[in-house]
């Protein structure tokens, strides 16, 4: 969860973050143990929005408040959420998946 501000630092790649921590488990379960960390750090989404609005790369995933998506010239595969987290949630799924294996949610 503390991703965005170690990147900040600039000591190590964001793939090298990411790689350190992968969990080896399933999609689903991925994603509630995210909700679960955001949810009792709720200052984490804003460190991950913020981490979002400053990529510079392109193609690339997205996070914009509630929507989720991929960016390549224009936004495909948008995801809209009734809330911050869960949205947050799948933005971090869809990082990683980008950041360790080039492929898109």
């Amino acid at each position: 969860m503390r991703i965005p501000a170690e990147f900040r630092s600039g000591e190590r790649s964001v793939r090298q973050l990411f790689q350190d921590a992968r969990p080896e488990v399933d999609d689903a379960n991925f994603l509630a143990m995210v909700r679960e960390a955001l949810a009792t750090s709720p200052e984490t989404v804003a460190l991950w929005q913020t981490y979002s609005y400053d990529k510079r790369g392109s193609p690339s995933p997205y996070l914009d408040g509630v929507e989720v998506g991929f960016y390549d010239g224009g936004s495909r595969d948008v995801r809209r959420y009734d809330n911050e987290i869960d949205a947050c949630a799948d933005f971090i799924r869809s990082e990683a998946l980008w950041v360790l294996e080039r492929r898109t949610v």
